[in-house]
């Protein structure tokens, strides 16, 4: 007779894998998304920085009150990006006030819609009075299914951001799990770290003000690089960032920057020059996205053409001191090259970006960085403080 084995020495059953497939535009999102949600029977959870009241807006509000109606928990987390910046309108333009008040009203609207239908919402990161923590924001999007299937990316929603080029990760296995543990933790009011990564399984990071965990992982990344490194960003910007593209180049490593052709911040064309100016080298190539309006959106990092990270975060300096991001990172060969695609048709829709003129503004950037770097130094000794944007 054959007894059965020891729990502590019974083989371990491994994982199932995850299965990764690409979104690439707002229309594949949304087709994506439509599709799963009729099997959706326990919980929905949606974070957005940007949500806005214009026809975006309405549509997903329909998927979720669809899905109240069938007695699914739904839960919505919005940060209040859209109380002073809404379809792209910075509150400073005076003669878009008209046109900014209409749209945060039509937000109002639909978020009492959503709330009457019985979706529960909650906001992240009050930008304070007089807007003295607005550089303080939650920059995380997805959208969770019952635990076992994931979007995650850079698409928040909005008509202006639909336009522009972005893409989603529909991800259907146990990492879902991994980014609805995310979003619990911020509803229940203090978002929880992951541990540390494992270098052979698909992994989840998260960070926030004072713990730059994406930032590190990306950076070990490219460092590590040994043959190609691959990014695109719509705001890649930072002396880290620069040093370790250069050092990269210098080792022989090929780089390929995907970065707007013309960005929708003026300031940060401004900073960028000097960007554009230190990355001139031989082994660097910088293109320029010509598509919607020379505005790409998306975020991605492909090494050696076998790890990949994606998600909210844009490899800007500046936001990594004060945004709360969330990215995955995988070997899976499938995702690994479908964004590789991805960046090729972009670079197809670009063009090579000149050396500039001059880099005259960059001294702004670094005075912003100096003071916010103190300011984030003090505010992260406040525990309440702490509690509410980290």
């Amino acid at each position: 007779m054959t007894s059965a084995p020891h729990p502590d020495t019974a083989p371990v059953e491994p994982a199932p894998p995850n299965v990764f497939t690409l979104c690439a535009g707002a229309p594949a999102f949304v087709a994506a998304l439509r599709a799963e949600l009729p099997a959706c029977r326990t919980s929905l959870l949606a974070q957005f920085m940007t949500f806005e009241g214009d026809a975006s807006g309405d549509e997903f509000a329909d998927f979720l009150i669809d899905r109240a109606r069938a007695s699914v928990d739904v839960r919505l987390l919005l940060d209040h990006y859209s109380d002073v910046i809404a379809n792209d309108i910075m509150p400073v333009r005076v003669h878009r006030r008209g046109e900014l008040h209409d749209e945060r009203s039509r937000t109002r609207a639909l978020l009492t819609r959503l709330g009457a239908n019985g979706i529960e919402i909650k906001r992240t990161a009050p930008p304070g009075r007089l807007w003295r923590h607005f550089a303080y924001r939650n920059h995380k999007k997805m959208v969770v299914l019952d635990d076992r299937v994931a979007f995650v990316g850079g698409i928040n929603i909005s008509d202006h951001n639909y336009a522009w080029h972005d893409f989603m990760v529909k991800i259907a296995g146990p990492l879902a799990a991994d980014v609805a543990r995310d979003f619990r933790s911020t509803w229940a009011g203090s978002t929880v770290a992951f541990g540390e990564p494992s270098p052979n399984a698909d992994f989840v990071l998260n960070q926030g003000p004072g713990r730059p965990s994406i930032s590190n992982e990306l950076m070990r990344m490219i460092e590590g690089a040994r043959h190609s490194i691959v990014i695109e960003s719509p705001s890649l910007l930072g002396d880290a960032i620069e040093r370790a593209l250069l050092d990269a180049a210098r080792r022989g490593v090929r780089v390929t920057l995907v970065v707007p052709a013309r960005h929708n911040r003026w300031i940060f064309r401004v900073w960028v020059r000097k960007t554009i100016a230190r990355l001139s080298h031989p082994n660097i190539e910088i293109h320029g996205y010509l598509g919607s309006d020379g505005m790409t959106h998306a975020k991605l990092t492909i090494v050696d053409e076998r790890t990949v990270s994606f998600g909210s975060f844009n490899l800007f300096d500046l936001e990594g001191l004060t945004q709360k991001d969330l990215n995955v990172f995988t070997r899976d060969r499938a995702i690994v090259r479908g964004l590789g695609e991805l960046v090729a048709g972009d670079i197809a829709a670009s063009c090579p970006v000149p050396r500039p003129r001059t880099t005259f503004g960059r001294f702004s950037y670094v005075l912003l960085r100096s003071v916010v770097a103190r300011r984030t130094r003090r505010l992260l000794r406040n525990p309440a403080w702490r509690s509410e944007y980290c």
